[in-house]
């Protein structure tokens, strides 16, 4: 009787095995044919996301939860207020208040503020925050800075330092770099397509988004995409 019992159940784990394999085996191909299928691998790249799987992990979560001052500063800021510095500057508030959970960030013109009273060259961020009661400061440091690529070609590039500042501890809790962030990539667009101007805010507004998405979670063919915008 035991053994006859034994043999029973030895069956029906061998059943439910086979139909754990099918269900596989069936979804797998179910993929396979929306892939292959005309007009279906939109479709299966978004059952991708909507699970979740297409989604990249932020490379640093500190900003999470906290009050944070951004702080953006290129070669010429350090003595005045610099056009590129704003742009870039706004574009990444813009993108952690956006994105970043339960962020709050310190309002743009007390920052401006603290740097008329205390000199544009004053580099004390975590002063800076702790007067402006921060709980971090976020310091986007732009080098090297150019938007043309010869005489006749618009083409941005730039090496950046991302660091983050707890104002607490003082320390240094973060540092990215990124050497040489080239848009376009792969060419360039013609002076005579757009103006200056324009592209500056292009380009800026792309590096911005860049230096955002080491704190929040990003799509992982944003990068694909970022060829196909074009400048109007």
């Amino acid at each position: 009787m035991v053994s006859l019992r034994n043999h029973q159940s030895e069956m029906d784990l061998q059943r439910r095995k086979q139909i754990v394999v099918r269900s596989i085996v069936s979804l797998g191909l179910c993929g396979l044919l929306l892939i292959t299928q005309p007009g279906c691998l939109g479709l299966f790249a978004n059952l991708v996301n909507a699970t979740g799987a297409s989604r990249i992990k932020p490379v640093c979560s500190e900003l999470e939860k906290s009050r944070v001052v951004v702080v953006a500063l290129t070669e010429e800021s350090i003595y005045r207020d610099d056009v590129s510095a704003r742009i870039l500057g706004r574009n990444v508030r813009q993108w952690l208040g956006t994105e970043v959970k339960d962020i709050e960030l310190v309002r743009e013109d007390k920052i401006a503020d603290w740097r008329d009273r205390n000199g544009w060259d004053t580099m004390d961020f975590v002063a800076m925050g702790r007067e402006l009661e921060a709980d971090k400061v976020l310091i986007v440091q732009v080098g090297d800075l150019s938007l043309r690529d010869g005489a006749t070609l618009y083409r941005g590039n730039a090496n950046v330092v991302t660091t983050v500042y707890n104002t607490e501890t003082g320390n240094e809790v973060f540092q990215s770099e990124i050497e040489e962030f080239r848009y376009p990539q792969n060419s360039g667009v013609y002076t005579n397509e757009t103006t200056e101007t324009r592209f500056r805010k292009l380009y800026l507004g792309i590096l911005a988004k860049r230096v955002s998405r080491q704190f929040y979670p990003y799509d992982r063919n944003d990068d694909f995409a970022l060829d196909a915008i074009t400048s109007r």
